[in-house]
């Protein structure tokens, strides 16, 4: 009767350990999720000038300033349409069979006075999402 105990004791244990690990990696990976969001929004951050006009701007230009080595797209960093920025998953828990991706999408800046509303144009409003794929096991 005591082995049977003890038996069904260790086996609990057991689950209730395996189970925490599970949990534990499941967190680090939604930390990990968090942490490559940020460093892309704050990434793109830098892509968005005040003076679109200045000689240092280029968002097409031939020398890629504007675009973004992560980005596989090899468009401006802001073009409308979806970017693949998947290697920024390189040496993270999220790397194998992760996906990372933004979209951009024009609209009129109301109330700015400006009326570049065209797709790519660089004084339109940027509406940018993300979304992040990875296997969660």
């Amino acid at each position: 009767m005591a082995t049977i105990v003890a038996a069904m004791t260790t086996t609990a244990m057991f689950s209730v350990m395996l189970s925490g690990f599970t949990s534990q990696a499941k967190a680090d990976k939604r930390e990990a999720a968090a942490m490559v969001l940020k460093l892309a929004q704050e990434t793109l951050k830098s892509y968005v000038s005040s003076v679109p006009t200045e000689g240092l701007y280029e968002p097409t230009g031939p020398g890629g300033v504007g675009r973004w080595a992560s980005d596989l797209s090899g468009n401006w960093a802001l073009a409308d349409g979806l970017h693949t920025i998947t290697p920024l998953l390189q040496g993270t828990v999220l790397q194998p069979g992760g996906t990372l991706t933004y979209t951009v999408t024009s609209s009129p800046c109301l109330g700015a006075g400006i009326a570049g509303t065209a797709p790519n144009n660089e004084l339109s409003c940027k509406t940018v999402n993300f979304s992040l794929v990875y296997p969660d096991n």
